[in-house]
This record gives structure tokens, sequence and C-alpha cells, in this order.
């Protein structure tokens, strides 16, 4: 039952897609409706919107799949800023899983709790901000090209995804904002335009599945490749492949 209601949203998704430059607006179906700073319970809170207000909606936080659980979240304009309000309370002019996604759940510990290394007065996403560099050629015959981020305060981890022109990915994992892509590490040749793209996390495992993705990625940068490398078997475009190695983290020490 509830994979056939699953279905029915992605089919009624489908039918109706944001056209570009359209304005997404909303309406609000609970007073006293909290606006809050970022996409997360745990943000400050900016202040209420009265029942039946309008809202222009910038983006969203999550996926609804069959019913409302706390992840979804709406971007929005308020009063001449932004804010975001728990997507339950504001019905949308389209649906929710077609309004462009902008925002990220804040990681938590073990105990449920937001890490106190964020500051959440304001949206953490909204200070990772700054230069995207890249240095080296593999056109020019270099083996490796050494790229840089803007760090993001709180988060501890970042990965690197380069994407193949037939959207192909590997991941270049690192602790710090400088990664290296090297070229045999990329598997697959294929002729075009690489994209290399950022994500901060947070995580207090030594194990990489259990990183916890703070914001989206950010493009980075562009890059090309010379052909005439063995390719690598076809797979699942979006598969990801950790060819680096897995950096090594210190777990911080547990605060109860």
């Amino acid at each position: 039952m509830l994979a056939m209601i699953a279905r029915v949203n992605r089919l009624q998704a489908q039918e109706i897609e944001p056209q570009p430059g359209e304005t997404i607006y909303g309406i609000v179906e609970f007073d006293g409706a909290r606006v809050y700073v970022g996409p997360d319970f745990a943000y400050r809170v900016l202040g209420e919107l009265r029942l039946n207000t309008s809202v222009v909606v910038l983006g969203r936080r999550g996926d609804f799949i069959y019913s409302w659980d706390g992840r979804q979240w709406l971007q929005i304009d308020f009063q001449g800023d932004t804010g975001w309000v728990y997507a339950r309370l504001i019905r949308t002019s389209i649906p929710f899983n077609n309004i462009p996604p902008t925002g990220r759940p804040l990681p938590r510990n073990d105990d449920g709790r937001v890490p106190e290394d964020f500051d959440l007065t304001d949206n953490v996403c909204d200070g990772w901000s700054g230069a995207f560099t890249q240095t080296g050629d593999f056109m020019a015959g270099d083996l490796a090209i050494t790229v840089t981020y803007p760090p993001l305060a709180g988060a501890n981890a970042y990965s690197v995804i380069v994407i193949a022109p037939s959207g192909a990915r590997t991941a270049h994992d690192s602790t710090t904002t400088t990664a290296v892509i090297e070229l045999d590490h990329l598997g697959v040749i294929e002729i075009g335009t690489y994209t290399w793209r950022v994500a901060p996390y947070w995580t207090n495992s030594t194990y990489r599945y259990e990183w916890q993705q703070v914001c989206l990625l950010q493009t980075g940068g562009y890059f090309q490749v010379p052909g005439g490398r063995q390719p690598r078997p076809t797979r699942d475009p979006y598969f990801y492949y950790y060819r680096t190695p897995m950096p090594t983290l210190t777990p911080p020490p547990f605060v109860p």
C-alpha cells in the first residue's frame, strides 16, 4: 500500500514541473506557523505567519514519500530575507518534490543533538562561501589536479565529487580544504568535460558511510583529460567510486 502511494506521488509530481523563472507560491494553512533561519527545528525562530498568508517559495529540503515526518521544509521569502517553514504548514502551487532543493538537514550526534561546532543563530550553509581553485592540467601531462574550496564552520570532512560526461562519479575525500584528483583514480576516461563539485560533512565516526552531509554540493570547476585509456566496465552512472584512501578522522570526545 505504501509503495502504491509513493508511486502515485511520483506520477503526480511528474505532471507539474516548474517552468524556468516561474514563481512558486504557498498558502499558510496553520495560524502561527513558525519561520526559522534554517531548515531544522533546532534553528533560531525568525517570526510567525498568519493563517492564509501568501508566501513565495524559494526551495525545499527533503522529499515527500507518503507522509510528513519532520524532514520536509520550505524555504520562503520572509520580510525581505529568506526563512524556512515546516512544509506540512504550507500548501504549495506545485507538488513538494518538484520544488528545487536548496537545503540539507543538520547533522546529529549519537544522542540526537546538533554538534556544538555549529552556530544555529543563522543558516549554517549561508556561511559556506569563498573561492574555489584548481591547479594542474591533465591535458598538459599532469597526473594530478589539486583543488581547494572554502571551509565551513563545524564541518570536519569534505568530499570532492568528480562527474564524468556520462554522469559516472568518483569521490575524492579530505579532512582539509584541499583535495587531490589523480588521473589514475578517475577510472573511466571519457571525451568531454568533467565537473568537480564539493560537499562538506560532519562525522564522529571513522566509517565513511556514517558521514553526514551538511550542505548541498557546490560546483568548483571543470577540466578535461586525454583520451586513449582503458575504460572501466559500465555501471550505474550514480554509483560513487571511492578511489582515494579514506581520510583518518579522530572522533571528538563524547559529551553527554
